[in-house]
């Protein structure tokens, strides 16, 4: 390591002193630093002018590379000698993904719900691979993913993300030099040194940041190879174990971690089994990260809180997965798009839950056509009590109309307005359209929750 600590100051190329204040996260490659609230400063282990030359070089096609509108901190300036390295942006207030997985209490579920719970870490998972996705959408490559290359909001009140350590970006490549990970993260053709970066080895990295941060357990480290030590560890993680949850093959069983079916959607665990089953050897089988961002995304949006403590469970339990009380039936508000002069309104597979008496927010990314609206903006809020009324309130720049099922007129909410429909039985008897009947545009149809018992 680079045998810096807290406190310790460095220079760089133009003898601006910065002061390391915080350590962010520890890799193979070095030591990342907060320095103040806005620079962060990473310090690499390699000294050598032929590595400081490479890390030049590096540099430079970074700076190059389409980063506009993406979270992802660009490199500023080298360190001076005899320091090798670099600074970076770096959010106010940002602490490490690998917090969200790395238990501080022994209490494990009151620390889980207190970090955020389930929720916030579906929600910040889904930023990071849409990040990632939209990286790969521009040719580009992050190349190390890893819990400590993800940054996220401090406060638990707030969803925020931010990837770091740039210098890892780059092109998909066939050289293995051209590929490096993270022990543990790695996909098994970096590790064997058969195959350089690609987006599906950031693929791989980040299913395995995904069960660690939800189920709090590593998809390779199962109760024997913890036993066994380091060589085994190594085995496992270049694909010559099958992963903890392998349907066919039990050798690598855990009993860590949390509850994969408590805390994983179906679609979720689909994609894990893609991942580091069929897709472990063949890369090509294995999950994008577009498919990651849409189903963390889904799953956030079928929970519903528990009034009895401070947890949140999938839409199709009946009782709370983390104490057991009992959860009032919410409404499940199905994603439609209407088309002009069709004869049967097209469902899509989105859907979000409404729990009773609480507010709800839509988010843009659900209910409008154009992808250009950014993705986490609400443009509407629902209240719903069961028997006395539905409310909506326009959060977006135009407005949402409401039709009675049972025909009647239509309403009009205008933006930053609120109205309040009667809803007497069980199941509001509206449809809430997010655009004008002579537009394409996508609604949502409320439907009650079959099959709970």
């Amino acid at each position: 390591m680079s045998g810096m600590g807290t406190g310790s100051v460095v220079k760089d190329e133009h003898g601006r002193p910065l002061r390391l204040d915080r350590l962010l996260g520890v890799g193979g490659q070095g030591e990342v630093w907060a320095s103040g609230s806005r620079v962060a400063v990473k310090l690499l282990n390699a000294r050598t002018p032929r590595a400081r030359a490479a890390l030049r070089e590096r540099l430079g096609v970074v700076r190059r590379l389409p980063l506009d509108g993406l979270p992802i901190s660009r490199p500023y300036s080298m360190l001076a000698e005899p320091h090798a390295g670099y600074t970076m942006d770096l959010l106010a207030d940002m602490d490490p993904l690998r917090a969200l997985s790395a238990p501080s209490s022994r209490d494990l579920l009151t620390w889980y719900a207190a970090s955020g719970g389930l929720r916030r870490r579906l929600t910040l998972l889904a930023a990071a691979a849409d990040a990632l996705a939209r990286l790969h959408a521009r040719g580009i490559v992050y190349g190390d993913p890893s819990p400590s290359n993800v940054l996220v909001s401090a406060d638990p009140a707030h969803e925020e993300i931010w990837l770091i350590d740039a210098d890892n970006l780059g092109v998909v490549s066939d050289v293995p030099e051209h590929g490096y990970a993270t022990f543990g993260y790695g996909a098994p053709e970096l590790i064997a040194g058969t195959g350089g970066i690609s987006s599906l080895s950031d693929a791989h990295a980040f299913a395995v940041i995904v069960l660690e941060t939800i189920a709090l357990v590593h998809p390779f480290l199962g109760d024997a190879v913890e036993e066994a030590g380091p060589e085994e560890q190594d085995r496992a993680f270049s694909g010559g174990l099958p992963w903890i949850d392998d349907p066919d093959d039990a050798r690598n069983r855990s009993s860590n971690g949390l509850d994969r079916e408590v805390v994983l959607t179906l679609g979720l665990r689909k994609l894990a089994a893609r991942t580091f089953g069929e897709g472990l050897h063949r890369p090509c089988r294995r999950p994008s990260l577009g498919e990651w961002r849409a189903k963390l995304r889904a799953a956030a949006d079928l929970l519903v809180p528990c009034t009895a403590c401070a947890q949140a469970s999938y839409v199709v339990n009946p009782r709370c997965s983390w104490c057991g009380a009992p959860i009032a039936p919410p409404l499940l508000a199905a994603v439609g798009l209407a088309v002009p002069g069709a004869l049967e309104e097209s469902p899509l597979s989105e859907a979000l839950a409404v729990p009773q008496g609480r507010w709800i927010g839509v988010r843009s990314r659900n209910v409008l056509v154009s992808s250009e609206d950014p993705p986490g903006r609400h443009v509407a809020w629902l209240h719903w009590e069961p028997g006395r009324h539905l409310v909506i309130r326009n959060e977006g720049d135009g407005p949402i109309w409401l039709r009675r099922d049972t025909g009647g007129p239509q309403l009009s909410v205008e933006p930053h307005g609120e109205i309040s429909v009667p809803a007497h039985g069980a199941v509001p008897e509206w449809t809430v359209h997010f655009g004008a009947p002579s537009e394409i545009h996508r609604m949502l149809r409320f439907r009650s929750l079959k099959g709970r018992s």
